[in-house]
């Protein structure tokens, strides 16, 4: 008979794959916020990917209204706050 492997609480395990999807949309946030930002700073110098990545940017952007825009940044703040809470 083998040894069986340790078991890992489903709470654990599901709080690692939480953590790992946020640190991905955080990366990818920061990539797509670089690219706008080279965009502006390098102008047409600035290579296809980041003029292609600021342009689906700044189309997205245009094409939803603002309200949506503040309400989706107002959410992520509130939420922002009431983790930084919990974590005290």
């Amino acid at each position: 008979m083998g040894i069986a492997p340790p078991r890992v609480p489903a709470k654990t395990m599901i709080e690692k794959i939480t953590k790992f999807g946020w640190l991905a949309i955080e990366l990818a946030f920061m990539l797509v916020v670089l690219c706008v930002l080279l965009s502006l700073v390098l102008g047409k110098e600035s290579g296809g990917f980041i003029s292609s990545v600021a342009a689906n940017t700044l189309d997205l952007l245009q094409k939803v209204p603002s309200g949506t825009v503040l309400g989706v940044f107002l959410i992520l703040v509130l939420y922002w706050t009431f983790r930084s809470r919990q974590a005290r």
